[in-house]
Formats: structure tokens, C-alpha cells, sequence
């Protein structure tokens, strides 16, 4: 049976982790490193997450995330987006980010 086809007894949605990625990055984000989870949807399309995300003027976490047909569009979609989003400035502080829960990775 495939794991798109379980009965999910009320639940809204299935996705399984497919990998995590770890990116070493010097431009700014604190300890210079975090964490990308490639999630593949039950519709078949994946979904790249990192525990990290920029916060906004008012703030907020960005919530900025990756979409791809494949596991490897969907994490070179987030890749560029974070990397467009940390060179678009040079004063990176530690509260320009939010964390994710280390569990949650």
C-alpha cells in the first residue's frame, strides 16, 4: 500500500520527510548554519522548510518556504530565496531570526 493511500481517520493532510539538509552559510544567519527539511506532500509536490526564518519589519517571522515538483527544485527554490533575502542586506543581527524548535528538526 502507499503511504498516500492510508486512511487518515479525519486528519487533513499526510506528508513524509524525505531528508534534511544541512547548509553552512557566512553571510549573516548567527552560528552560520542551519537546516533545511524537504517534505513530500500526498499530492506528490514537495515542500523545503528551514528552522530558521528571517523576520519581517513588524517583526514577524517571514515563514518563507520552497515548492518543487521534485525534492531538489523544492530545496534550490528555498536556497535562492534565503539566499536573495540575506544578501539584501549586509547588518544581520541574531534578532533579525526566528528559530525553529530544535525538536521540530
Amino acid at each position: 500500500m502507499d503511504w498516500r493511500a492510508i486512511d487518515l481517520h479525519g486528519a487533513a493532510s499526510i506528508s513524509r520527510v524525505v531528508n534534511v539538509f544541512e547548509i553552512r552559510d557566512i553571510r549573516g544567519i548567527p552560528w552560520t548554519k542551519y537546516k533545511i527539511k524537504v517534505l513530500e506532500e500526498g499530492s506528490g509536490d514537495f515542500l523545503a522548510v528551514a528552522n530558521v526564518c528571517v523576520k519581517n519589519a513588524n517583526g514577524a517571522p517571514d515563514g518563507e518556504a520552497g515548492l518543487g515538483r521534485t525534492e531538489v527544485e523544492a530545496l534550490q527554490d528555498l536556497i535562492k530565496r534565503l539566499g536573495e533575502r540575506l544578501n539584501s542586506r549586509k547588518d544581520w543581527r541574531d534578532e533579525d531570526f526566528e528559530w525553529t524548535d530544535p525538536q521540530d528538526f
